[in-house]
């Protein structure tokens, strides 16, 4: 009887092993799931800054931005912007008319989804304000950095207002010795996908 009761156990330790092995061998293999490739144009946005104001009867400004940026991941973006902007001011009679004219780098951090900072390095052309000829004009390189805040308007577009500081002002600048007369850069404009 011991001879059964262990031959009977040796086939039912058996059966158990095998029983397992299968089981195991019909489970799904574990796959490497990739994430998809991003195609290089989802990681693009565009749009610009747009500004138009109006100083009354004495004047008014018109600003054209357009940029494009390519995005590395969620919090990182650089991009390169044309910029034209163009001041009319009146005076006893007089019109007096600024406009420079140039393209830029930006580099963009977005550590909220409302909230992102930009750096940028602009190359102006301007009007030389220390020549004796009114048309000539000159280079101004321009260093910003500051604080955005963005909007979302639809599942891809947004709107933004941008506050940058101008660091080591060029004498040329447009904005801390030009008609602006302060380092404080204020834009506003929309971009898509950003």
């Amino acid at each position: 009887m011991k001879k059964i009761n262990a031959y009977t156990f040796a086939i039912i330790l058996s059966t158990l092993i095998q029983i397992n092995g299968v089981a195991q061998d019909n489970r799904p293999a574990k796959v490497n799931q990739k994430s998809p490739k991003k195609n290089f144009a989802d990681s693009l946005y565009y749009g610009g800054n747009l500004g138009l104001q109006f100083f009354g009867n004495s004047g008014s400004l018109v600003d054209l931005s357009p940029n494009i940026g390519y995005k590395f991941n969620k919090f990182l973006s650089v991009g390169v912007q044309g910029i034209f902007t163009n001041i009319t001011q009146r005076y006893s009679g007089f019109t007096y008319r600024y406009m420079f004219y140039g393209a830029g780098t930006f580099v963009r951090v977005k550590p909220l989804p409302y909230l992102f900072l930009q750096a940028e390095y602009d190359v102006l052309s301007v009007p030389d304000a220390f020549s004796a000829v009114a048309s000539k004009r000159t280079i101004a390189d321009i260093n910003l950095a500051g604080l955005g805040l963005r909007n979302q308007m639809g599942e891809n577009s947004c709107y933004y207002f941008l506050v940058m500081y101008e660091f080591v002002p060029t004498p040329n600048s447009p904005y801390t010795y030009g008609p602006f007369g302060s380092p404080l850069v204020y834009r506003a404009g929309f971009n898509i996908n950003f």
